[in-house]
């Protein structure tokens, strides 16, 4: 009999005793006494791998693109030493006790700990471990094991990389793939690994390599034989997981056919957000039904799987009741799952209409410029990680730890095709492109502006255009209260634009529906567009504003308190062009929602 999901206190045990051993049997993980144990839980996210999106400050001035980068800068600005004391600080601080309290709230079993290789390795003396590799790992064993849960180890960062993303703590490479040495190393390190905790019950499992999208399938399966046969040497036992592509993990067969022993599949599923559609109760309902065929295939090969990372994010999409009816569609199936992440920060901090964390700040974050603030100010921020004020995601809490827990009904939205057809004084509307006809309705000083379109991206856009003509130097200001989630890419905004062909040049201040904000340029009419790095704010009462002025254009923003420049360009457009406000659905088909308010193009006469 299958051990309920909500029935999670057997797998608890006191912080002097060990968590009792789970064993492999085909799918299913049993227990001590026999039982099938389905694991849930949460990735620590941002622990031992940085990434900056999750303190909600990436691209801001000062802020690196990645780890490496920042002990990269720390070390050429205060010495190594220095450098190390400031990262151990940060790890000191950003997962604490009080934090697997947190997740014990959840009624979870289960974290997934991503690590960086560097941790445990120095690029300068590759094989040979560092004097206290093990320090932080070690302490997470130690903290999830006294607060009952188990965990699984995930090489998120591995030598050379295997990826060209940040999250592989670093960004510029992808060299895990074409290294025999950083295969080799990997496979060692993982020796190590496994030698040191093969007896550790409550080290649940090997995760060998997370998300190897830069590595070519048959690579993928070469190197994961590789790390298996070395794990094997230390430890014959834990089960060990081999990650799919983004597609799927077909590619690596049969174990028994590979003379494989204890070895699980891993896939991780973002619909809505990473492909699969549009982020909707739609999408996810839909993802949740083909899952059926992915079930059928682990079924048949009768290994173990698990969903090593998953978000439902929006509120729109069916937010706390959408994550537990996705718990609880992997569980029916007897899969692990593991969401991304359990904290993740944002420049304004509360929940919103769309959070990735189980845990956020309460209030809002603290600036920070690695490059100019000094060695106090730096280690300050980082201390400041224990002591913040958290927010838990409450509608979660209760969904993911009520036993009984009734959904509530999904209410899937109908395509909106038509729109009231109200104006604006002295405005004009025009559906750029050929976008399907959009409307408007209100004044003002607080509008609706309904818009279809393909993207405003790439050489040609299709978009609804709410505009005037601007001879010369002006500035356009308007408030974002909400847009409407179509799309993850539905699009509001101002935008300056050389006339109204869809080829035509403009600069755009778009927000997407989860608040994040992005500067976007066409300088040549009939170019690709080239966007910026995005930042993040929260609705309502997000303001634009542009500001054409000498030869130059300013951009800036402001959410509460006064406006913050965000780019300043050259002025590449010509003197008259239209300047306005825009509405994106991101679909050919349906129409978005933009709520407005204060409009306002002051033009410069002198």
């Amino acid at each position: 009999m299958i051990t309920s999901l909500l029935s999670l206190a057997m797998l608890c045990t006191s912080a002097a005793k060990p968590l009792p051993k789970l064993t492999v049997k085909g799918m299913d993980l049993i227990n001590s006494q026999g039982k099938k144990v389905i694991l849930r839980g949460a990735n620590l996210g941002n622990w031992h791998v940085i990434e900056f999106w999750m303190f909600g400050n990436a691209g801001d001035p000062g802020i690196p693109g990645d780890q490496f980068r920042l002990e990269e800068l720390l070390t050429k600005r205060f010495g190594e030493l220095a450098k190390d004391k400031l990262m151990d600080t940060y790890r000191e601080s950003w997962i604490q006790e009080r934090d697997f309290a947190n997740l014990k709230k959840f009624n979870f079993n289960l974290v997934r700990l991503p690590m960086n290789y560097r941790l445990l390795e120095d690029d300068r003396q590759p094989f040979k471990l560092k004097p206290d590799a093990f320090k932080w790992i070690d302490r997470a064993i130690d903290l999830a094991e006294k607060h009952g849960m188990y965990i699984l180890l995930d090489m998120h960062g591995a030598q050379g990389g295997q990826s060209v993303y940040d999250h592989t703590g670093r960004s510029d490479q992808n060299h895990l793939k074409d290294s025999p040495e950083n295969q080799q190393r990997l496979a060692s390190l993982w020796g190590k690994i496994a030698q040191r905790y093969r007896n550790r019950n409550a080290v649940m499992g090997y995760d060998t390599f997370n998300e190897p999208y830069g590595m070519p399938k048959p690579t993928q399966v070469d190197v994961f034989k590789q790390v298996y046969s070395e794990i094997r040497k230390y430890d014959p036992e834990k089960l060990v997981f081999a990650h799919g592509n983004y597609d799927d993990f077909d590619h690596y067969g049969e174990q028994k056919k590979q003379g494989w022993h204890n070895v699980g599949f891993q896939m991780h599923y973002y619909p809505g957000l990473f492909g699969g559609g549009s982020p909707t109760v739609k999408t996810h309902l839909n993802h949740l039904d083909s899952l059926k065929t992915v079930a059928a295939k682990v079924k048949k090969l009768n290994v173990p799987f698990i969903i090593g990372e998953m978000n439902v994010v929006f509120d729109g999409a069916g937010g706390a009741d959408m994550m537990r009816k996705t718990f609880d569609t992997h569980a029916s199936f007897g899969w692990m799952t593991t969401m991304w992440s359990y904290k993740v920060m944002s420049k304004d901090g509360g929940l919103g209409t769309g959070i990735w964390g189980a845990v956020t700040n309460a209030n809002p974050m603290p600036k920070i410029n690695f490059e100019t603030d000094s060695l106090a100010a730096i280690e300050k921020y980082f201390k400041g990680f224990a002591t913040q004020n958290l927010l838990i995601n409450k509608p979660l809490q209760i969904a993911l730890g009520t036993p009984n827990y009734q959904l509530k009904p999904f209410k899937i939205a109908p395509t909106r095709t038509v729109a009231p057809q109200g104006n604006l004084l002295s405005w004009n509307m025009t559906d750029v492109g050929g976008a399907l006809k959009g409307g408007l309705s209100g004044n003002s000083n607080n509008f609706e502006l309904f818009g279809g379109g393909k993207d405003i991206w790439a050489k040609r856009d299709e978009f609804r255009f709410l505009h005037q003509t601007l001879s010369g130097d002006g500035t356009i200001e308007v408030t974002v209260n909400s847009v409407e989630l179509i799309d993850t890419y539905t699009k509001s905004g101002i935008m300056l634009r050389d006339g109204l062909s869809p080829e035509a040049k403009f600069l755009l201040v778009s927000i997407f529906p989860n608040g994040e904000i992005n500067v976007a340029k066409r300088e040549k009419a009939g170019e690709d567009v080239i966007g910026g790095e995005t930042k993040s704010s929260t609705f309502p009462g997000i303001t634009l504003k542009i500001t054409r002025k000498n030869g130059t254009l300013k951009v800036e923003t402001k959410r509460n308190g006064d406006f913050t420049t965000i780019a300043t360009l050259n002025d590449f457009l010509p003197s008259v062009i239209e300047a306005g406000v825009v509405a994106l659905s991101h679909s050919g088909h349906e129409l978005a929602k933009i709520q407005y308010s204060n409009l306002k193009l002051s033009k410069d006469n002198n």
